[in-house]
């Protein structure tokens, strides 16, 4: 899973009406022969937007990617948001921007307000079951991770308190009810990082559940034990749960410390390693005071 914050999610409303972009007016005004181009010009927009995807690592200095493919990722999928598979392609996207490029906040703040946006206004198609279980469990494990990112700038009190942490557990549950292996497992990643950090409050977050933190780390772990994020996932909870297999979460931060990583998820996979290497460090005692 990308950087190993815990990651939370989301409000319930009704989809806002959409304005008919210039393209669909142009699509009417001109009849059914522009009409017929309508899926045309959205498949272009996909593969326009699943392109600039795969290259978002193309410039990228180990600390962080720019820009450039990544934001043109963005414009190709808002331009086909009207499928279930382009608007979690798009809130992907938007993810990345924040938590893994060198975006000026003010630009960060507006991806996570328009991914949250997004993933509001999909409720409702979610609910009708549209699209394949495939997309349906894609759009609802980003819209969790949507949330999360606005979690971490407001705080998990206050995502309790407004319910969003209760959607964020039922958004990764469905999503895990759907298709277990999401994501190498991220579902279960998130749920586990969940019960793992959220505060209990009676009445409001009486779910959450220390004991099965690990248990959640272990799934994911067990559908994919070569995952950097499975191994930082599953040592964290290690450490958290139970201090008696210290050395074994040690060890897994040592493989995810060490871990190359993926051309796929290059700069994914560098942030992981990364947190695997600052949690390793915090696991060791301190030196002695030889004074």
């Amino acid at each position: 899973m990308p950087t190993i914050k815990a990651k939370l999610s989301s409000t319930l409303s009704a989809p806002p009406a959409r304005r008919p972009s210039a393209r669909a007016i142009a699509a009417i005004a001109i009849a059914t022969t522009i009409l017929g181009a309508t899926p045309v010009i959205a498949g272009a927009d996909m593969a326009a937007g699943d392109l600039a995807w795969r290259q978002r690592a193309d410039s990228q200095d180990g600390s962080g990617a720019s820009l450039g493919r990544i934001e043109e990722s963005i414009r190709a999928f808002r331009e086909a948001q009207d499928s279930i598979e382009a608007r979690w392609k798009l809130i992907r996207s938007l993810h990345f921007l924040v938590e893994f490029s060198h975006a000026p906040e003010s630009r960060k703040d507006e991806a996570v307000d328009e991914a949250v946006e997004i993933a509001k206004d999909s409720i409702e198609i979610l609910e009708r079951g549209a699209g394949s279980d495939a997309d349906r469990a894609q759009l609802y494990f980003w819209s969790a991770i949507a949330w999360g990112a606005r979690a971490q700038r407001v705080g998990l009190i206050t995502i309790v308190r407004e319910g969003v942490a209760n959607q964020m557990r039922d958004y990764a549950r469905r999503a895990a009810s759907i298709e277990p292996s999401i994501e190498r497992g991220g579902a279960f990643r998130l749920l586990s990082r969940l019960h793992g950090t959220l505060p209990r409050v009676p009445f409001v977050s009486g779910w959450v559940d220390r004991g099965k933190t690990l248990p959640l780390a272990e799934s994911a772990y067990a559908i994919d034990q070569s995952d950097p994020g499975n191994r930082l996932i599953l040592a964290m909870a290690l450490l958290e749960q139970e201090p008696d297999r210290r050395e074994e979460a040690i060890t897994l931060l040592g493989s995810a410390a060490r871990a190359t990583p993926r051309p796929e998820l290059l700069v994914e996979d560098r942030a992981i390693r990364e947190e695997a290497r600052r949690t390793l460090d915090a696991t060791q005692d301190p030196p002695e005071d030889s004074g």
